[in-house]
């Protein structure tokens, strides 16, 4: 009888116990499943130099290029919050309101095409579509060139900037780029762990790491130096922003102006489909880098996951409703330490910034 209760309480404990925890990926085999940032992005027409990032950046903070002078792009994306903001919904010209969240700037240089919907192919443009965006900040440009051209500083940086006083739409946006090219973090634990330095990482965080690349199956869509695949997919994010009037608002007014057919009826906000056009891209939003994730919560194109936390939660449900959601989506059975420990890698992404242009 005892040898049959011993035999008895052996199978319990092989059911009861906890699986063995996933094997932590090599130095070596992290760096070829993501790697390190390479040089940034630059367009041969617009070298990216010191006097014009110092230039792009004066800009990006000053709120003249504001309508009513009360915001600047730095409203939408606060250099101390992952340049994001901690709000769902980002900021709106007074009277207005927007309808998804604003996009960290981070490794931006990396990311194409931009904004969460994919309807910027060059960052140099990007830049100005806010500008005259009646949402954002509503200026017209010709009238905000002859304010930069009578202010008593810009005239003197614009020269410093491109060689000449002379002052343009374009370059405008050429100098808010090339400021937006030096928002490169990097040197995190991570990429000291791909370098070889075992200690950079915690045992949680390794642990997180492989639920990243094995079970969580986060690497699917996140790989690759700036931690995202740039493509687009659907994950049925709910959207209970749109239940606000003035949001849907705003939401059927930009596909207006994007030429969506359907667009006064509106209850989702269609995605990628508003630029493409194309049903099945109904929903789909741009993968965010994961480099600096921490910093810059809410999460998603609406702001509609507050936690990092909520977002392993919310891909471990397998995403949330729809029939159209990605079907690389799908229950994933992470435990509560696996939920701990994956978050804990994601925060060891936080790095820091590249130096400036000399």
């Amino acid at each position: 009888m005892r040898v049959i209760g011993v035999l008895v309480l052996a199978l319990t404990l092989s059911l009861t116990a906890p699986a063995p925890a996933a094997e932590v990926p090599t130095p070596a085999e992290v760096k070829a499943a993501i790697g390190h940032l390479g040089p940034v992005p630059v367009p041969p027409e617009n070298p990216l130099t010191a006097a014009k990032a110092a230039l792009g950046k004066k800009l990006f903070e000053d709120p003249l290029l504001s309508g009513d002078g009360s915001l600047s792009c730095q409203s939408c994306h606060l250099p101390n919050h992952g340049f994001a903001v901690p709000q769902a919904l980002g900021p709106a010209y007074p009277s207005k309101a927007e309808r998804r969240h604003s996009p960290t700037l981070v490794n931006v240089a990396f990311a194409a095409p931009l904004i969460w919907d994919g309807r910027a192919g060059a960052l140099d443009k990007q830049a100005l579509g806010p500008i005259e965006n009646i949402l954002h900040l509503n200026t017209n440009l010709d009238l905000l060139v002859e304010q930069l051209k009578t202010h008593p500083e810009y005239p003197r940086l614009f020269a410093a900037a491109f060689g000449n006083e002379r002052i343009t739409g374009e370059r405008i946006g050429q100098a808010l780029g090339s400021h937006e090219r030096t928002l490169v973090f990097e040197n995190s634990p991570l990429d000291r762990y791909m370098d070889g330095d075992e200690s950079a990482l915690s045992e949680f965080e390794k642990r997180g790491l492989a639920v990243f690349i094995g079970k969580g199956r986060c690497i699917t869509c996140h790989g690759g130096p700036a931690m995202t695949d740039n493509a687009f997919h659907d994950l049925g994010v709910p959207e209970d922003n749109l239940q606000a009037p003035e949001v849907l608002a705003a939401l059927r007014f930009d596909a207006k102006r994007m030429d969506y057919e359907g667009w006064a009826t509106l209850t989702r906000d269609p995605g990628r489909a508003l630029v493409t056009k194309k049903p099945e891209d109904f929903g789909k939003f741009r993968t965010m880098g994961l480099r600096n994730v921490a910093k810059s919560p809410p999460y998603m194109h609406n702001g509609a996951l507050a936690t990092l936390e909520d977002v392993v939660k919310f891909y471990d449900r397998g995403g949330g409703s729809g029939d159209a959601t990605s079907p690389e989506l799908e229950p994933l059975g992470l435990s509560d330490a696996e939920i701990a420990d994956l978050v804990a890698f994601l925060e060891a992404a936080n790095g820091s910034q590249r130096p400036l242009p000399q």
